[in-house]
């Protein structure tokens, strides 16, 4: 390889790790500036999402709406957490379009991720013949 491969590869590379890894200031209540971090990501193409989220520095919420933004399923994050990870099923949820997001306390929405759930059925259909 010469060396303007290396290069490329080598921001190829920090460009994608730092793509998967959202950082935003919001406003605390004293006005100084709290640093949030999260990430969202899909297990393996499974039905389930890792939702990851540091330095909070106020209460945060994770929130998951259907197509139509209603509300599923939501749940805090303490501002006195320091870390906060989970692993959210979605295996049990009927097809559709459905959003995650990671909200501030003034509502602001932090991180989010969209996706579709869709059933694949495979159809076999086999003919027997009565031998008479």
């Amino acid at each position: 390889m010469n060396k303007n491969t290396v290069k490329a590869f080598i921001v190829a590379i920090a460009m994608v790790c730092t793509s998967n890894l959202s950082s935003f200031a919001t406003n605390t209540n004293d006005g100084t500036t709290a640093s949030v971090k999260t990430k969202i990501t899909q297990v393996n193409k499974s039905l389930s999402f890792n939702v990851w989220i540091e330095n909070t520095g106020k209460k945060v919420m994770v929130v998951v709406l259907d197509a139509d933004k209603n509300e599923i399923h939501h749940e805090y994050v303490s501002p006195k957490s320091e870390k906060f990870a989970k692993t959210f099923d979605f295996s049990n949820l009927s097809d559709g379009k459905y959003t995650i997001e990671v909200i501030s306390s003034n509502v602001d929405v932090i991180d989010s991720k969209s996706f579709e759930i869709k059933t694949n059925q495979i159809v076999n259909r086999d003919i027997i013949v009565a031998i008479r």
